[in-house]
């Protein structure tokens, strides 16, 4: 197997289980070189609404959303902090269009979408010239990777300069861009899980998320790879 990262071929013992059931094992995981780089959130020390990391309560980011959102349940889940060696692996990936990369963390992605069973997984989309210019949606492609199966729920109606170029106050500040792209009927009392590669502000997400609610989903919690 080759690491999903530096793509390197790895040398390692099987464990008994991968011996007795070979056909789980996969032909991609991270290195333990490269998996050190990556730090993740532990729980016990992050916000337990959004993580975010080195908090003991609820963040002042969520008692903003709270405020803005008072009927709405709001949990999101996240792998790492994003940090200077996530930044520099999303660089790669995203914006310098390696598309090996989307199998990096296929496997922490699987483990962790477990605990979602009977959800509908939707990602965040690209709008169609962004699409167009990536050649992927970054996010979609690392769930097809992790053997995750998708549903578009949303569409992307207006196209902005990228987030990255953005402070906190503009990205805050940004328009409502989605719009619905099923039929309502389908998310009545349905649970959906919301799913985009960086939490920084919240914006994108509850902004998603607000189209979504307005459909009587029975509840809509969110997912990325780094908060």
């Amino acid at each position: 197997m080759i690491c999903g990262y530096c793509q390197k071929v790895i040398l390692r013992n099987l464990t008994v289980k991968e011996i007795l059931f070979p056909w789980l094992l996969s032909d991609t995981e991270l290195c333990s070189q490269c998996l050190r780089q990556f730090t993740p959130i532990q729980k016990d020390q992050a916000c337990p609404r959004c993580m975010r990391s080195g908090e003991q309560d609820l963040c002042a980011d969520c008692q903003c959303w709270q405020k803005q959102y008072p009927q709405r349940q709001f949990f999101h889940q996240a792998l790492y902090q994003y940090d200077e060696a996530f930044a520099n692996w999303l660089k790669e990936y995203k914006f310098g269009g390696d598309y090996r990369l989307r199998r990096t963390f296929q496997q922490q992605v699987r483990v962790a979408l477990k605990g979602y069973r009977g959800f509908i997984i939707c990602p965040i989309p690209l709008s169609q010239s962004r699409y167009q210019e990536r050649g992927f949606n970054q996010t979609s492609a690392f769930l097809e990777a992790s053997g995750v199966k998708t549903h578009t729920l949303l569409r992307r109606s207006s196209h902005d300069s990228p987030q990255s170029k953005k402070n906190r106050q503009e990205r805050l500040a940004l328009p409502q861009p989605y719009v619905l792209a099923c039929s309502p009927e389908l998310l009545i009392g349905k649970k959906i899980l919301l799913v985009d590669d960086v939490y920084t502000t919240g914006r994108t997400l509850f902004h998603a998320a607000d189209i979504l609610w307005q459909h009587q989903p029975k509840e809509v919690r969110t997912f990325s790879l780094a908060r």
